[in-house]
């Protein structure tokens, strides 16, 4: 693969020239962007590229003077010249320094650009960043993939990942994984590269495709003594990360971070460190977690969550609605207390689904998202609350009032007006007396109307939604799955 350094002080003419062309497909590999000649000159050292497109005018330190360095030191990189109108005067000084090609950038264009660049490549040796040859970009990957699993590094790879950041896209299968392959390709290579421009173009950086939805971001950091300074910059890098992808790619991420005292931690530890910060997304709604400010999380499932999957059919069984939802509350707390890794609760909500009778449903990616997922429980029995004479009189007349009036407006105010009752009042009693909550049978009643509907009539979805009491379609769909673990739509084939 041919080698490639892109150097520009626009960060949007960056990413255009990052995203102009499958780099990959032509035989090219992108190993940075540079923001001016100064951070050229180190990636230049670093990555040893094939090819330098470069702009001519910038701060700090121009193209032009980059130019001369470069021949100064002997380097044989090619070179390509970005420049506007107004910069014929640099542009002929680069020539005149030895400059290979150059184009003006209101004219290119991908045919341009790689027109360029094929007509430079007979005449290069490719040889990979960090001393290392790769044959195809698969192999890179699969490399650092080894390493990231505990792997040794080759000797002549100079690189050394001290520290890490595992980046989870949030929004992947609505946003990358519906793309066309090819232009996921081209997804994988921007979003490396803007990882890479969010790390301040250091030459220390590796940005590895882990899995769908997944990146590794590793850093050498073996240049940097302070811990304090260490933790600095990856706080820089992750924020500046976070921006990134949101401005320019429109996608949301969340990022774990390993923890950086000891040079000693192997990467694979590193590694372990980032994924395990990112975990705790689960329990807090942060967007970067830092590794040495993450509780460690547990490892087994609380035994009040075990006995709680265990005891639930008795429950149902004996309309224990208030004991659920209490039982329920209490595994939820005991969760946030051990800090029980994600896939154990999501494991434990499958098994407990199973023992209650419930087809499997949608997992929530947040904890405080299963605050109500025990309503399944007391709301799915159609005989809920069928002895009326169990009740006080209060009790009973608001039983009868939402059974005549669920498919309706109905209210907790409405019925403590005809129970001559304070509302709050009222829904204290219904409670304690039902072991539900007024919104909870309200809720079986519509939830049991439109299971009858779905059985019995031809009715289109969106009218059992209107009869049952449910106003808002997409709202009826949702709760509706939410309460029985299927949707309506499936619910009605499985009864038919």
């Amino acid at each position: 693969m041919i080698k490639v350094l892109l150097v520009d002080d626009d960060f949007l003419v960056r990413t255009f020239l990052s995203r102009v062309t499958d780099w990959e497909k032509h035989g090219y590999t992108l190993v940075g962007a540079a923001q001016d000649g100064e951070e050229a000159l180190h990636m230049v050292q670093e990555y040893q590229p094939d090819i330098i497109i470069t702009d001519i005018s910038m701060p700090v330190m121009d193209g032009i003077e980059l130019i001369r360095r470069l021949k100064q030191a002997g380097n044989t990189a090619k070179m390509i010249a970005l420049s506007c109108h107004d910069d014929f005067d640099y542009v002929k000084e680069a020539m005149k320094l030895g400059i290979d090609e150059y184009i003006l950038k209101n004219l290119l264009t991908e045919e341009s650009l790689l027109k360029l660049l094929d007509e430079m490549k007979r005449s290069i040796v490719s040889t990979n960043q960090s001393g290392l040859q790769f044959h195809a970009p698969d192999e890179e990957r699969e490399y650092y993939l080894q390493l990231l699993r505990g792997g040794e590094p080759k000797p002549e790879d100079s690189f050394v990942a001290s520290a890490a950041m595992a980046v989870s896209i949030l929004n992947y299968d609505t946003h990358v994984a519906i793309m066309p392959m090819e232009q996921q390709k081209r997804f994988h290579s921007s979003f490396a590269q803007i990882c890479r421009e969010a790390c301040q173009n250091a030459s220390a950086v590796r940005c590895v495709h882990v899995k769908q939805g997944l990146y590794a971001v590793l850093l050498d950091f073996t240049g940097i003594p302070s811990v304090y300074e260490r933790r600095e910059k990856i706080q820089q890098y992750a924020s500046a990360a976070v921006r990134y992808v949101e401005q320019y790619l429109a996608i949301s991420v969340c990022i774990g971070t390993s923890r950086v005292e000891s040079f000693q931690t192997s990467l694979q530890q590193c590694w372990e460190q980032a994924k395990d910060a990112g975990n705790e997304r689960f329990y807090a709604p942060q967007t970067v977690f830092y590794g040495w400010q993450v509780q460690e999380m547990g490892k087994e499932i609380p035994e009040l969550a075990r006995q709680f999957s265990e005891n639930i059919a008795g429950y149902i069984a004996r309309k224990e609605g208030g004991m659920i939802r209490q039982q329920w509350e209490a595994v939820l707390e005991e969760f946030r207390l051990q800090h029980t890794q994600q896939w154990l609760v999501e494991e434990w909500l499958r098994q407990t689904d199973r023992e209650a009778g419930i087809k499997q449903r949608a997992v929530p990616s947040r904890l405080d998202q299963f605050r109500g997922l025990e309503a399944a429980y007391i709301t799915f029995k159609e005989e809920m609350l069928p002895e009326l004479d169990h009740y006080s009189s209060a009790v009973n007349q608001t039983i009868r009032y939402l059974q005549r009036n669920h498919k309706n407006d109905a209210s907790l105010q409405e019925a403590a007006e005809q129970v001559h009752l304070n509302a709050a009042y009222l829904s204290h009693i219904f409670s304690k007396e039902t072991g539900i909550t007024f919104s909870e049978y309200l809720l079986s009643c519509r939830i049991n109307t439109a299971k009858e509907l779905l059985v019995h009539t031809g009715d289109k979805i969106r009218d059992v939604g209107a009869q049952s009491g449910f106003h808002d379609y997409r709202n009826f769909c949702k709760t509706f799955k939410r309460v029985t673990g299927v949707t309506p739509q499936n619910y009605r084939k499985q009864c038919n």
